[in-house]
C-alpha cells in the first residue's frame, strides 16, 4: 500500500487548515486507559462472626493515595488495584509492565528501573524488639540500638522481608552483615507480617517503620473493643498481638527516608508519572497527603519529625526522576 493512500484526500487549502489546527491547538493532558496501582497487602478486619458488623481500622499509606489519585485523575482512565508482595510486584516494575508501584523507598538502584514521584518523608527505621529480649540488645548511652554489636554478640537472632529496602545506607549495612545473624522472608506486605512473627518469639527482632507498629496495636485494639470481650487470646481475626513490642532507635540511622510512587522507565511509565506530579502537586493534594501521613504517625514521631515534613510538602517541589 502507498503511504499516501493512508491520507484523506482534502482540497489543499482544507488540509492547510487542517495541519495549522492540528499543529496550533492547545495540549490536553494525557490520559491513560488503563494503569495498576500495586500495593501491599493491607490490613482488614472480617466480622468476627456471621452478620457481625465489621470493625472500622485506619488503612496504610498507599490505599488513600490510589483513591485519590483514581478520583483526580481528570482524563478516562480506569484504574486498578493489585495486592502483591514486595520481590513481585517490583518484578513488574522492572519488566516495563503497565504498573505503579505506591510508596517505595526512592534509591539510586530503584531509579536504574524506574520514575519516581516522592510522595512521603518517613521518619527512621527503627528496630522491633520484645520487651522481654530488651536488656540483650547493645545500646549506646543515648540509647540507640547497636546494630553492629547486636550480630557480634550473636544472641539475638533477626528477620528482614526479602527484596525491601530499608534506605539506601541501612541496605548497605545489611549487606555486609555476617551469615546466619538474620534470616529473611518473603511477606504479602512490606513486613506487617514480620511483627507478629517478633511477637511469637520465631525471631527476636526485625527493622520496620515506627508507625507501623503503632498502627497495628491500634488495630488490634479496635477489633478487641468491637468484639466487646468476645474474642481474646493471643490473636484476634488471625493478628497477633503486638503489644509486647518496643521500637528502639538504630545508631546512625536518624535521618528520614523518602518513599514515592514508582512507574516503569518506559515511555508509558514516563507518561504515567507526568500525570501523578500534575495531580499530586496542586496545594490541595499536597494538604491531603500531608494530613494523612501525620495521622499515622505518634505523637513523639510528630513532635520531632512534624516541621521536616511540612516543609517538605509545603516548601519544596516534590522530586520526580522523569528526564528532560
Amino acid at each position: 500500500m502507498n503511504r499516501r493512500s493512508l491520507l484523506p484526500s482534502f482540497p489543499s487549502s482544507t488540509a492547510a487548515f487542517a495541519i495549522a489546527c492540528a499543529l496550533f491547538a492547545p495540549s490536553t493532558t494525557w490520559a491513560v486507559d488503563k494503569i495498576t496501582w500495586l500495593m501491599p497487602e493491607l490490613d482488614t478486619v472480617a466480622p468476627p462472626s456471621p452478620g457481625a458488623a465489621s470493625v472500622p481500622v485506619r488503612r496504610g499509606l498507599a490505599q488513600p493515595l490510589s483513591d485519590y489519585l483514581a478520583a483526580n485523575w481528570g482524563t478516562p482512565a480506569k484504574h486498578e488495584v493489585l495486592i502483591a508482595n514486595v520481590k513481585r510486584s517490583w518484578r513488574m516494575v522492572e519488566d516495563g509492565e503497565p504498573a505503579c508501584h505506591l510508596g517505595v523507598l526512592r534509591t539510586p538502584e530503584r531509579e536504574a528501573v524506574a520514575y519516581f514521584f516522592d510522595t512521603h518523608l518517613i521518619p527512621p527505621h527503627q528496630l522491633m524488639v520484645r520487651r522481654a529480649a530488651l536488656a540483650k540488645v547493645p545500646r549506646l548511652p543515648d540509647g540507640d540500638a547497636d546494630l553492629e554489636k547486636i550480630w557480634a554478640d550473636r544472641q539475638l537472632r533477626g528477620a528482614i522481608v526479602a527484596g525491601r529496602s530499608y534506605g539506601r545506607a541501612l541496605d548497605a549495612l545489611l549487606a555486609r552483615r555476617p551469615a546466619g545473624v538474620i534470616d529473611e522472608y518473603t511477606t504479602s506486605d512490606f513486613g506487617g507480617n514480620m511483627l507478629s512473627m517478633i511477637a511469637i518469639g520465631r525471631a527476636d527482632y526485625t527493622i520496620e517503620f515506627d508507625f507501623v507498629l503503632a498502627n497495628q496495636q491500634e488495630l488490634r485494639a479496635a477489633v478487641v473493643a468491637g468484639n466487646a470481650g468476645g474474642a481474646s487470646g493471643a490473636g484476634v481475626n488471625g493478628k497477633v498481638s503486638t503489644a509486647d513490642l518496643v521500637s528502639v532507635p538504630i545508631e546512625g540511622f536518624s535521618s528520614p527516608v523518602i518513599s514515592g510512587i514508582a512507574c516503569p522507565r518506559n515511555a508509558w511509565g514516563k507518561r504515567t508519572i507526568e500525570q501523578v506530579e500534575r495531580v499530586l502537586s496542586t496545594p490541595q493534594a499536597r494538604q491531603f497527603m500531608r494530613d494523612e501521613f501525620l495521622s499515622h504517625l505518634s505523637p513523639e514521631a510528630q513532635a520531632r519529625y512534624g516541621p521536616r515534613i511540612d516543609a517538605f510538602y509545603f516548601y519544596a517541589k516534590p522530586a520526580v526522576s522523569a528526564p528532560r
